[in-house]
Parts: structure tokens; C-alpha cells; sequence
């Protein structure tokens, strides 16, 4: 339960930052899935999150890419987020 919420929370703080930072920016819209990525591989390597150590139990052989996939997931899981929040919330 406690790993599904500590993703829940990089998820959160990913799109949170998207949205504060350029949601409103319209030029920037259809940048906004490249920029959820750039911030998510930030939250990654600067926070060690390995979601295939957490998720799978695997030895961390090559951090870089561990967190680089991981960053590819969470920037996807905080895509998703966003949907479901424009889409239930009607937001934007």
C-alpha cells in the first residue's frame, strides 16, 4: 500500500508542477507531454526512484537508466492523471 501511495505522490507532484509552472501557457501546449517528461526524470534522478526495484525486487545494475525509466512512467502515469482530472473534475 505504502509504495502505490509514494508513486501516488510523484504522479501528484509531477502534473502539479506542469500545471503551476505552464499549464496556462498556451504556446506551450502541445509541449506538455515532453515537459512532464523533462520534470519527471528531474523528480527521478534527484530523488533515486527506481520503480523497477520497488515494483520488481531487481538489482539496481545501471541507475541511469533505471531512473530514466522510471521517469518515462511516472511523466505517463501524470499524463493520465491529467486526463482523468480534466475529464471527471471538467476542468480547463
Amino acid at each position: 500500500m505504502a509504495v502505490w501511495f509514494v508513486i501516488f505522490i510523484f504522479v501528484t507532484l509531477n502534473e502539479a508542477i506542469i500545471e503551476y509552472l505552464l499549464g496556462n501557457i498556451q504556446e506551450l501546449k502541445p509541449y506538455i507531454p515532453l515537459l512532464s517528461l523533462a520534470t519527471a526524470i528531474l523528480l527521478t534522478f534527484g530523488y533515486s526512484v527506481s520503480l523497477f526495484n520497488i515494483f520488481l525486487g531487481t538489482e539496481v545494475i545501471n541507475p541511469f537508466f533505471d531512473f530514466l525509466l522510471s521517469a518515462f512512467i511516472i511523466a505517463r502515469l501524470s499524463n493520465f492523471l491529467n486526463d482523468a482530472v480534466q475529464k471527471f473534475l471538467g476542468s480547463k
